[in-house]
């Protein structure tokens, strides 16, 4: 709010307040018959020129008061403005607006000796009464804050006050008292309900209203009969709050930071504020269940409309943020309501709370025509049932990604296995070709000596053919010697492969266990207790979760 517009005791200025601003200084001085009042540090208008002022101020958001409302609606007349001196030390002000008889009674007093008759009360009711229809002959509209209309909820006649507070005052300014009488309210609170967007009366909604004045002579009680009500006037309220705590969520830089929070994958903690009495909460969590994904769901219950939702759902919130580590989102829902029932949620407290909070706010808190606040600033998925949709996809994506990682992981042994199992072909062929061509060498060496010593001495040769026959055994032997160590480093290779092999290893009974990421875990050091584990067997998956970890002594 920038600053207030009022009307003074004597009806005929209007008193214009607001912390200084060049901006509105310039406004103010652009009206007609405008003063600065240095005393009381306020700006006075004639008002007469109410309308001017109006359209003046409620562009910079000025609050205007139920008799400048009256003023400008035609229901109060202004007072003329005529430059009068101010009274005398001791002398009332000139009264406004309230007719008394035609008898001057202290003037007859003063002419007559005896004292005057005095009046009964049901006599002084009776012009008191007179006087307010005869200066309220008609209907006039009337603007303030309801108060009290819960507690007539299941009552044929609705009786409430309207109340008329100044910006952070205690207690408020004026309060009058109100009726809506049964033929009334059967018709004018189901037609509000049903309108578009619907309205429902409820306690803290400012209202302009079209009421007649009424005092009843037997109990001396005034009070406003109500006739109709202007629905357009709350809602715009409604939305110029909503605006003003978006403007300063903005300049805070604090409207998209919640939403720019991730969610983790999968996100299985979640946490929930909500009625448990609420049908949206009953169906969020059939919706969770109903997925089989295995959600772990806290649920801390707050009241979600009246009086009691903002200082539960701060509550709530503040538990939440004392604990980021043990949940992976919050989520805030109700059902679907009136925009009145909704404007609960559009509190400054709440917004910068949520706006935050160091968890991802999911909220779902009316149907898809509704926008809150918290719609704005957090992830918004209208309803309490969209957020478990959203959820379950999340939880299903993460459980087919892991699916995909598993297929290709399997993909990628097999090929390894195939490329291993090839280069083991290989080298087995390059030794046997080898062995052969050295014995094929070394033949080739026997007969070429064999023919160069055809002319030696026979001593010569046979010695020669010793150490051939010789030579040719230790090549035979080695030959033999290479053969069975190549046969044998390639039994060892695929015996090793076919130990490797994880299908063999599986057939055998044994299972493999992948952790998170699907990474296998070799060691009980690896695992904690609440881990989700996935094992492998030789026909299939099994998806466990470990209770308690017990790990050998070193």
């Amino acid at each position: 709010m920038t600053g207030t517009v009022e009307l003074d005791q004597g009806g005929q200025h209007l008193l214009i307040r607001f912390p200084y601003r060049e901006d509105l200084v310039a406004m103010v001085k652009e009206l007609p018959g405008r003063r600065w009042d240095p005393k009381q540090k306020v700006w006075r208008v004639p008002s007469e020129h109410a309308k001017d002022v109006y359209d003046a101020c409620a562009r910079h958001l000025f609050e205007f008061t139920s008799e400048v409302s009256s003023l400008l609606a035609g229901t109060l007349a202004a007072a003329p403005t005529a430059p009068t001196e101010p009274p005398a030390s001791g002398e009332l002000p000139p009264r406004q607006g309230l007719l008394l008889p035609d008898d001057d009674a202290p003037a007859a007093a003063a002419a007559d000796d005896r004292a005057p008759d005095a009046l009964s009360i049901s006599e002084l009711n009776e012009r008191v009464k007179r006087s307010v229809t005869g200066t309220f002959p008609e209907n006039f509209w009337v603007v303030g804050e309801v108060v009290d209309f819960d507690k007539s909820a299941n009552r044929a006649h609705r009786f409430f006050q309207l109340a008329e507070k100044m910006p952070r005052a205690p207690r408020p300014k004026a309060v009058v008292s109100v009726a809506m009488f049964e033929r009334t309210a059967e018709q004018l609170l189901p037609a509000l309900a049903q309108g578009e967007p619907p309205l429902t009366l409820r306690d803290g909604l400012e209202i302009r209203v079209l009421v007649r004045a009424d005092f009843y002579p037997a109990t001396g009680r005034f009070q406003l009969i109500v006739h109709d009500i202007d629905p357009s006037f709350t809602l715009g309220k409604l939305a110029l709050t909503k605006e003003q705590i978006l403007r300063e969520l903005a300049e805070k830089g604090l409207t998209e930071r919640n939403r720019m929070l991730g969610v983790p994958v999968p996100a299985k903690r979640i946490g929930v504020l909500t009625s448990p009495d609420a049908d949206g909460w009953n169906d969020f969590r059939r919706h969770l269940e109903e997925s089989d994904c295995g959600f772990d769901v806290t649920l801390f219950p707050i009241k979600v409309q009246g009086v009691d939702l903002k200082p539960t759902l701060l509550a709530g919130l503040r538990w939440f943020a004392a604990r980021p580590e043990q949940f992976d989102a919050v989520c805030i829902m109700r059902g679907g309501g009136s925009r009145t029932d909704l404007a609960w949620f559009d509190d400054r407290e709440v917004a910068l709370a949520v706006a935050q909070l160091p968890l991802k706010v999911l909220v779902g808190i009316g149907h898809q025509r509704d926008q809150s606040v918290l719609d704005v600033i957090a992830q918004s998925e209208k309803t309490p049932t969209a957020v478990a949709e959203f959820l379950v996809r999340g939880v299903e994506a993460a459980r087919e990604d892991v699916q995909d990682r598993s297929h290709q992981l399997a993909a990628l042994v097999a090929d390894r296995l195939l490329s291993e199992q090839g280069r083991l072909h290989e080298r087995t062929r390059a030794i046997a070709q080898a062995s052969r061509q050295r014995v094929q060498d070394a033949q080739r060496r026997i007969i070429e000596a064999s023919r160069s010593l055809q002319g030696a001495t026979a001593l010569r040769i046979s010695r020669e053919r010793g150490e051939l026959r010789h030579e040719t055994a230790r090549l035979v032997h080695l030959s033999q010697r290479c053969c069975e160590r190549a046969a044998t480093t390639l039994q060892q290779a695929e015996t090793r492969r076919r130990l490797l092999d994880p299908a063999r290893v599986l057939q055998r009974g044994f299972a493999i266990i992948r952790g998170r990421g699907g990474r296998i875990a070799p060691s009980a050091s690896q695992i904690s207790k609440d881990q989700s584990l996935r094992l492998q067997f030789r026909d299939g998956h099994a998806d466990v979760t470990v209770d308690e970890v017990e790990k050998d002594p070193s």
